[in-house]
Parts: structure tokens; sequence; C-alpha cells
């Protein structure tokens, strides 16, 4: 009966540890964007457009900027319609507009949604590179989250062999018991 409490008192843990978890991951993200004044603090590299600059996997730290101090030379993360991830390239010209050109260190040339990105496309400048730390979310978004279904099916089969293993030890752990005991039974009678 007191495994069934220890367990039950683990798990009831592990759920705390997980949520708190969470809860100071979303404080630290909405923490970090309102002192560093962008609704995108945070962003993960997910191309190695920038190379040597940073590479794929590495995580950036932005800065919201106004558009009027950024200058070329400085690296932006911006919102493009033809891109679901934010697009991290260098400033190599401001328009006459108050628009921005750009280009990736390590392309041969611009692509054409950045010749002209406005002011308001902007979530940032770049202040930090911690490089690797943006794998884990690499992996989830590109590996996980597209392949849920294989990934929730590998999860149920290891529960289910570990769960299985777990009872046919804990009926090995109770044969071996039983036949102990008989076995003293018997040198007792004898």
């Amino acid at each position: 009966m007191a495994t069934s409490k220890t367990t039950k008192s683990s798990n009831r843990d592990t759920v705390i540890y997980i949520v708190v978890g969470v809860l100071l991951a979303v404080l630290v993200f909405f923490g970090l964007g309102a002192i560093l004044s962008t609704s995108a603090p945070i962003v993960a590299v997910e191309s190695n457009s920038m190379k040597p600059t940073f590479s794929e996997g590495d995580i950036l730290i932005l800065q919201g900027t106004k558009s009027t101090e950024i200058i070329q030379g400085d690296i932006i993360v911006f919102g493009a319609p033809e891109s679901r991830a934010p697009i991290v390239h260098r400033v190599i010209v401001r328009n006459a507009d108050g628009s921005f050109q750009t280009q990736g260190d390590a392309n041969p040339g611009q692509l054409t949604y950045e010749r002209n990105i406005q002011p308001s496309q902007i979530l940032g400048k770049v202040i930090l590179i911690v490089p690797l730390l943006g794998w884990v979310k690499i992996i989830i978004t590109k590996i996980i989250i597209p392949n849920w279904l294989i990934v929730l099916g590998v999860v149920v089969v290891l529960v289910f062999i570990y769960s299985f293993t777990k009872k046919k030890r804990k009926a090995n752990i109770s044969f071996r018991k039983r036949k102990s005991a008989v076995q003293k039974e018997k040198i007792k009678t004898t």
C-alpha cells in the first residue's frame, strides 16, 4: 500500500514540475519581450543562410528597435508573407521610402521579399547569439509536430512494453517469494 501512495505522490510531483517549468518558460518569454520591447525576444535559426555569423539551431535574442535606429549591417528579424518562420538577414540598404533591403550572408543574392521590408514587419535586431540551443525548438516543430501520430504511437508502444515488463517482474518476484516461503516451510517440517 505504501508503494501506491509513493507512486501517486511521485506522479503528482512530476506533473507539478512540468507545469511549473512551462509557466516559468512562458513568464521568461513574455518578461524578456517586455524588457526588450519586442513580441519575439527569442528566435531559433531555422536555416544556414547567415553562415558563418550563425547557423541553423542557434538561438537569437532580439531587441525591439525603432526603424530609424537600424543601419546598414545590422541583422534584423522580420516576418514575410512567403515564410512561416521569421527571416533573419543582414540589412544591406535603407530604401528612400524608409523600408529596408536584406540578404543572408551565405545567400548569393536577394530573395524577392527582401527588397521592400516595411518597418512594421520588423520584430527586432539581433543582440545576442546562443549556439545550438535552438535545436530543441527545431526538433519539436520540424519532426515531432508534423509526425505527431507516429510519435504518439511510439509512446503508446513504449508505455505498453514498460507496463507489461513491470507486471512480469512483479509476478516473478511474487513467485520467488512464494517458492522461498514453501522451501522454508519444508525445511521447518523436516
